[in-house]
């Protein structure tokens, strides 16, 4: 039986996460409106067969589906909320498990760079597919296991806060999220961030 590492909903994705996801997925485009899954699955084989179960229920289209040496993670997106919602309800069905039975976020670094160099941020602009750090900026720097919940987090960051969506992983042994702007608008980022994983309720690894 597949473990449930994790499981979110997106309800609407903003239209920076939107495109910055869509640069890099191999799968369906994804555009601003849409809501999302993301489901993290350990063997990552298992993911395979939870991604045709949700495919062939409804008419969600997968944005992303990576199979690693351990984990296994798939991104499946529509218009239409309900129809993510119903492909979630029967990967849940398929498990015998409960939104609640997945593992909880853990935090494993949080901080703020003030007033980025702009040398640093030429060189983490060279490594991202997202907006561009100017120098001067205020960065928030996030990793957080399993690695799928950095999606959720940084769509509702984008969704509150005035800030620019540097780099996402959502994927490997730890999500990451980049992002960037003024002090003000990266502190309120960074706690609605802490407060958007807080609410997400599972298991202790």
């Amino acid at each position: 039986m597949a473990e449930l590492r994790a499981y979110c909903h997106i309800d609407r994705m903003q239209p920076q996460f939107a495109s910055l996801f869509a640069s890099s997925c191999r799968g369906f485009l994804s555009v601003e409106g849409m809501a999302s899954l993301f489901v993290e699955v350990l063997p990552g084989v298992e993911i395979n067969r939870l991604a045709d179960i949700s495919l062939k229920v409804t008419n969600a289209k997968p944005g992303e589906m990576i199979v690693e040496r351990r984990y296994g993670m798939m991104e499946i997106h529509s218009f239409e909320r309900e129809e993510i919602l119903h492909a979630g309800q029967m990967i849940l069905e398929e498990l015998g498990l409960k939104e609640e039975d997945r593992i909880a976020p853990s935090i494993l670094s949080a901080s703020i760079i003030n007033k980025i160099d702009p040398y640093q941020a030429v060189i983490i602009n060279r490594n991202s597919k997202g907006m561009l750090i100017l120098g001067g900026d205020d960065v928030y720097l996030l990793e957080v296991t399993p690695a799928a919940y950095s999606s959720i987090a940084a769509n509702e960051a984008e969704k509150h806060c005035d800030v620019r969506l540097v780099d996402i992983r959502f994927f490997g042994a730890a999500g990451r999220i980049y992002l960037a702007g003024s002090e003000s608008e990266v502190q309120a980022a960074a706690q609605k961030i802490a407060e958007t994983l807080k609410e997400l309720k599972g298991q202790k690894q």
